[in-house]
């Protein structure tokens, strides 16, 4: 399970309609620790109704406010759920480094953020978390994608919303996979509000891959 959206409504919804049983899930990956990623996340344990393994990165658990006009708004995963509880419910493993789920499955772990385009912008900018009890901008170090690595060395890419960018993320997962063979992109891509430089350095650099399918949501944007 990657994800679990800003609330179970929609999961479970569709879960029916796809006649997908949660108990079949044995692993629950959180991409970041944004609320619209993590809301759902009390009810899919309860769904899933085994102990499972649950990856992450360890500041997708820390707290994420967001300053709009005179208030200070809860953007992360506190207002859900804590970490004390969450290890109560699942086997927590929050590493910055990529983990194997099995021998084809992995997460990418921290995502190095390697060329000058693929910025945070807009209100992500002004994102803060707490570390050491000190309020500090919010870096989204959190972001981390998914990759399967085919029987064929073929790879696809699950991105939530691809903070790090789609650029680095793959440059991260050809190194992972000691592959270039990324075949398919899927999930987020959060270019609804990048610059005219970053969508056209990121189009010259997807061309440099055999990409078949490419499944943009969430943020990506119209012009992304």
């Amino acid at each position: 399970m990657f994800d679990t959206g800003p609330s179970s409504k929609a999961l479970v919804n569709n879960s029916k309609k796809l006649k997908t049983d949660f108990q079949t899930i044995d692993a629950i990956v959180l991409s970041h620790g944004h609320f619209d990623h993590v809301g759902g996340l009390n009810e899919v344990i309860d769904l899933i109704g085994k102990r499972v393994p649950l990856i992450c990165h360890p500041r997708a658990l820390m707290p994420k406010f967001l300053k709009s006009e005179d208030q200070i708004i809860d953007v992360g995963i506190q207002g859900f759920i804590d970490s004390d509880s969450l290890r109560k419910r699942v086997d927590l493993i929050a590493v910055r480094t990529p983990h194997e789920l099995n021998n084809s499955i992995l997460t990418t772990g921290e995502i190095p953020r390697l060329n000058n385009y693929e910025k945070l912008t807009r209100r992500l900018k002004d994102v803060t978390t707490i570390d050491n009890n000190k309020r500090i901008p919010d870096t989204l170090q959190d972001d981390l994608s998914s990759i399967f690595h085919l029987a064929d060395d073929s790879v696809v890419i699950l991105c939530g919303c691809c903070h790090a960018g789609i650029v680095n993320t793959i440059s991260l997962a050809t190194e992972l996979t000691n592959s270039k063979k990324i075949v398919g992109i899927i999930g987020g891509l959060h270019l609804f509000s990048a610059s005219e430089d970053r969508l056209r350095n990121t189009v010259e650099e997807l061309k440099r891959y055999p990409i078949e399918t490419m499944a943009p949501c969430h943020c990506s944007g119209f012009r992304g």
